[in-house]
């Protein structure tokens, strides 16, 4: 009889007692009973852990309909996988009023749009969780007629002042200094047909001067680009790029 037919049996506790078995050679233990133990541990381990609920899914073709009236309160349909027991919420310009969990697949909600003119986003998002997980899906609110006439209006408005506000921030005109004692000045036309501000040298080149919200001035001239900061009315680090003539460092002043 072998050395395992000698030790082993169709019990858990034969398995420790063919381990410690004194005919059992030391890599055999080795090899053996430590795997086999460990997938006792394993498998033990695992019949006392419940399995996870799957997480639910949204992806079934998204909300129906997946744009609704703002003011009004309309009937959606979401539908899904693994929804039972699920509990919905919904934000932020928008409220449930009911909902109810159909099936599985499905769930049957009563939302009712509230946005105002004020939010550029125009989504309602609604959060599905269940104890496997959480899923979120949206649903885009629409602006009556003239709802959707102020919200235009005041866009227009709004980009208006930020265009007005690009152009001061550029100035009516620049005096360039340069380090080897070189002057040019740049005296605005108005904005280009993209907005951006422009400008004439006084040698008549057209010229584009940008200053940034955070007051970095870019000055593009042909192939010549000029950076620096613009602090109060003034440039002390302007520096040159490209085919510039000159380059090398400048300073300037801004009249505004």
């Amino acid at each position: 009889m072998s050395h395992l037919h000698a030790c082993k049996s169709t019990h858990v506790a034969a398995l420790f007692r063919y381990c410690l078995c004194p005919k059992t050679t030391w890599f055999r233990a080795a090899a053996i009973c430590v795997v086999s133990l460990g997938l006792l541990h394993v498998l033990s381990s695992a019949q006392g852990v419940p399995a996870k609920p799957p997480k639910p899914d949204l992806h079934a073709g998204g909300p129906s309909p997946s744009d609704i009236p703002n003011g009004e309160t309309t009937e959606v349909v979401l539908p899904g996988h693994h929804l039972t027991g699920a509990h919905v919420d919904v934000k932020p310009i928008c409220t449930i009023e009911s909902y109810q969990v159909a099936s599985d697949s499905e769930i049957r909600m009563k939302i009712k749009a509230s946005r105002t003119i004020d939010d550029k986003d125009g989504a309602c998002y609604l959060t599905v969780r269940t104890p496997g997980g959480t899923a979120q899906a949206w649903i885009i609110i629409n602006f009556t007629e003239s709802e959707q006439a102020d919200f235009d209006a005041r866009q227009r408005a709004e980009e208006k002042q930020k265009a007005t506000a690009f152009q001061n921030r550029s100035g009516k005109s620049w005096q360039i200094t340069f380090a080897g004692g070189q002057h040019k000045i740049y005296t605005a036309t108005g904005p280009d047909p993209d907005g951006m501000p422009s400008f004439q040298s006084n040698s008549g080149a057209s010229v584009k001067i940008a200053v940034s919200n955070d007051n970095k001035i870019t000055i593009i001239d042909s192939g010549c680009i000029r950076t620096g900061s613009v602090v109060g009315n003034e440039v002390k680090n302007g520096q040159s790029m490209g085919q510039c003539d000159p380059l090398g460092s400048w300073t300037g002043t801004v009249e505004r």
